[in-house]
């Protein structure tokens, strides 16, 4: 049997925290990072010298609420317009969003940028530069409005040539995209 508890407060008597439950509850409802999901790169990328290319994460760990979209086309996401490879929340809120993405190169070049961009525009970004074989990896907290706001990664790079993205090596992956509601922000 199943019971609900209806209130509209609960003060806590004494001390400075309240204990709901035991260990090995789980939670549901408006405590969750939800919604939430990881995809990652799972074949190589090239993209052209001194221009911002989109990232093909084109693969699922998990989408806890089909939100994003892995495909090369635009498509629809929970009545939400979902641009190709984008993460469209449709809950309001703060949210982490986070990318790394790699360069497969033998050969250093002026700089390797990964960003985060926001509705068609970029937010955020972070610049590795000189190093050949590395990773640029960041994250960022941001706002969306849960009716439309979409997330991309990009990448550029000043290679002459361009360059391929590595997306794994032998022991992991390389690039990966993820993003998470944020309670209580």
């Amino acid at each position: 049997m199943v019971s609900q508890l209806k209130v509209n407060e609960i003060i806590k008597q004494s001390g400075s925290s309240i204990t709901i439950g035991e260990d090995g509850d789980t939670v549901s409802g408006p405590f969750t990072n939800t919604p939430s999901f990881q995809a990652f790169k799972a074949a190589n990328q090239a993209i052209s010298a001194s221009s911002y290319v989109q990232i093909q994460f084109d693969t699922k760990d998990y989408d806890t609420d089909t939100c994003y979209n892995n495909t090369g086309s635009s498509t629809t996401l929970n009545g939400l317009t979902a641009p190709a490879y984008s993460f469209v929340p449709n809950v309001a809120g703060k949210y982490l969003i986070g990318a790394a993405v790699n360069s497969n190169t033998s050969t250093d070049f002026d700089a390797f940028i990964v960003a985060i961009f926001k509705n068609g525009t970029q937010i955020n970004r972070v610049i590795n530069s000189s190093k050949h074989f590395d990773s640029a990896v960041t994250n960022f907290i941001v706002t969306a409005n849960g009716t439309g706001d979409y997330f991309q990664i990009y990448g550029y790079t000043e290679q002459s040539g361009g360059s391929t993205l590595q997306p794994t090596d032998s022991d992991s992956r390389l690039m990966w995209f993820c993003g998470q509601r944020i309670i209580g922000a």
